[in-house]
């Protein structure tokens, strides 16, 4: 087995990614914010940090995600520069980040994005960069767009999307972290996305919710798309052509897994 660090470990992905990683008998190492905080860690921090580890595999889930500013907060830059950091002290042994799909966007049109595409850009290396697109499970923050709809069919309220008609792939946390750590053990280099390779449309998923509670007659439909991208949905083809099946549930399955 492999001795893995951790950052954002206590996170929505990180949690995840550690249950994971236990389960299938790895070593942890998670650095609490109390312990290093990774914004204000400097070079030789993060060396010594690496070094003490004893690890051979670093997963880089920290980041600034606070729902309401993530996508704009300039925080981003911060965060780019520290994990630029984390990168250069990670150098010897083999690094997996974590990517958004919306870089998918050319050019990114968030800070959020630009950041992430340009920490992709400069990684050298032992090193994997993993697409993360939608995601959900147990962990979920209060606000998010799944989170708020199972609050209402729990309550026995109506609930539909805003734009119905987008089609989204929305991968369980649980499935999510096991393709990432299936990434760092294999030898894949470079980017490849994580997620289901399919993408219902949000109406769809609010259907799902609702036949998870027995209740779907509570599912609002619409086909709206506003001005967002019809679509945004996973190409697993590299997934599978160097590591196998992604293992990812069905939104009808996760959902049901979730609600119990």
């Amino acid at each position: 087995m492999s001795r893995f660090l951790v950052t954002g470990a206590t996170g929505f992905i990180g949690s995840a990614i550690v249950r994971r990683l236990r389960a299938d008998g790895h070593e942890i190492v998670a650095p609490g914010s109390r312990e290093l905080n990774l914004l204000t860690a400097t070079a030789d921090d993060l060396a010594e940090l690496v070094d003490r580890s004893g690890a051979s595999h670093c997963i880089h889930c920290a980041w600034y995600t606070n729902q309401a500013d993530y996508l704009a907060h300039e925080v981003n830059r911060e965060w780019l520069a520290a994990s630029l950091r984390l990168a250069y002290a990670c150098r010897d042994i083999r690094l997996v980040g974590l990517g958004t799909c919306l870089e998918h966007e050319a050019p990114p049109a968030t800070l959020y994005a630009q950041c992430k595409s340009e920490l992709f850009e400069a990684l050298t290396g032992d090193f994997a960069w993993a697409r993360v697109f939608f995601v959900y499970g147990p962990g979920d923050r209060a606000g998010r767009l799944m989170p708020s709809m199972l609050e209402r069919f729990a309550r026995g309220e109506q609930a539909g999307p805003i734009y119905g008609g987008l089609r989204r792939d929305y991968i369980h946390v649980d499935d999510l972290a096991g393709q990432i750590v299936r990434i760092a053990d294999s030898d894949l280099r470079g980017l490849v996305d994580v997620g289901t390779g399919e993408a219902p449309t949000l109406s769809g998923i609010f259907a799902a919710g609702a036949a998870a509670f027995g209740r779907p007659e509570l599912a609002q439909a619409n086909e709206e798309t506003g001005d967002q991208p019809r679509l945004i949905q996973a190409d697993m083809s590299r997934f599978q052509a160097f590591i196998g099946d992604p293992g990812a549930r069905s939104i009808d399955q996760g959902l049901k897994d979730l609600v119990g």
